[in-house]
């Protein structure tokens, strides 16, 4: 007998109705199975979490896209839970099914069959630090600082070990990992890096000078972020999920989790570029209709 938790979306019909028909089929095979409306919990309210809520557990399900595995990933990280997802959004850079491949292929995640293997994801670890608060954040993409309403660059000073590295004058500035990469980081214009690679990846957001470049950064590295915004707020985001205001000399401390996400995966390593590749040509394919329908 294994102990499953489903995650799902209670606001999307499809996977809801999904969950409530998964949930008596695990169980009549034996397994407990506790479902969950990642939607009806709050993304705004994990730090009320107990972790132990989800000790014991064998294996979670999310239903959804890759916003709601990143969610369930941070609910999940200080367990160690393995997660399958299956795909209930559109891109699907972290989920492993399809909801038809529930039938034939659950059992080998379920019974620890010889194919499957532990995809581990490096995480985040932020600190944000201002007006004498101290705020603690954890994320699996990216923590992200940027500009407010206004169309104004900011300054983003950036020190990696203690070392002052530059100031740069952007709209913002990116700290993603490898997983990240493939997210708001590729959007404007960073590196990908393949979901093994523990690096840290530095991003500025539509910088001032062609010269201010993405940058690779080791694993061990603390990366601190301090924003000027002039007379305008900024905005602190982790994993786009959760998200704060921040104000002018806020200070943002970032370095490598202590805790990681285990998906459980039966495609090979090489499955990243596959669908790197896909989303590309697809992307490309979109540019090009968009041109001739101009």
């Amino acid at each position: 007998m294994k102990k499953i938790a489903i995650f799902y979306q209670g606001r999307k019909q499809a996977s809801s109705k999904f969950a409530a028909q998964l949930v008596p089929t695990l169980e009549k095979q034996g397994h407990s199975v506790r479902a969950i409306d990642i939607h009806q919990e709050g993304l705004e309210s994990e730090a009320a979490y107990d972790p132990k809520a989800f000790e014991g557990l064998d294996l979670v399900l999310v239903l959804g896209g890759d916003g709601t595995i990143v969610h369930a990933a941070r609910m999940c990280a200080s367990t160690g839970v393995p997660i399958v997802g299956i795909n209930f959004g559109r891109v699907g850079f972290l989920t492993e099914m399809e909801p038809d491949d529930i039938a034939t292929d659950l059992s080998h995640y379920l019974n620890g069959d010889a194919s499957v293997w532990v995809d581990e994801r490096a995480m985040l670890n932020a600190v944000l630090e201002q007006d004498g608060h101290r705020e603690e954040f954890l994320a699996l993409n990216d923590i992200v600082i940027a500009r407010g309403t206004w169309p104004r660059v900011v300054q983003v000073r950036v020190w990696v070990d203690d070392y002052y590295y530059n100031t740069s004058y952007a709209d913002g500035m990116i700290i993603s990992t490898a997983t990240g990469s493939t997210a708001y980081n590729m959007a404007v214009g960073g590196p990908l890096l393949h979901p093994q690679v523990k690096n840290l990846v530095l991003t500025p957001i539509a910088a001032h000078l062609a010269s201010d470049r993405s940058l690779i950064i080791q694993p061990e590295a603390t990366i601190k972020l301090q924003i000027f915004t002039g007379s305008q707020n900024g905005v602190f985001s982790a994993d786009g999920q959760l998200n704060r205001e921040i104000k002018d000399g806020a200070m943002i401390t970032v370095q490598k989790s202590q805790y990681a996400t285990r998906f459980l995966r039966r495609r090979p390593p090489t499955y990243f570029y596959q669908i790197i590749n896909a989303k590309l040509s697809n992307d490309n394919l979109s540019a090009n209709e968009t041109n001739h329908a101009n």
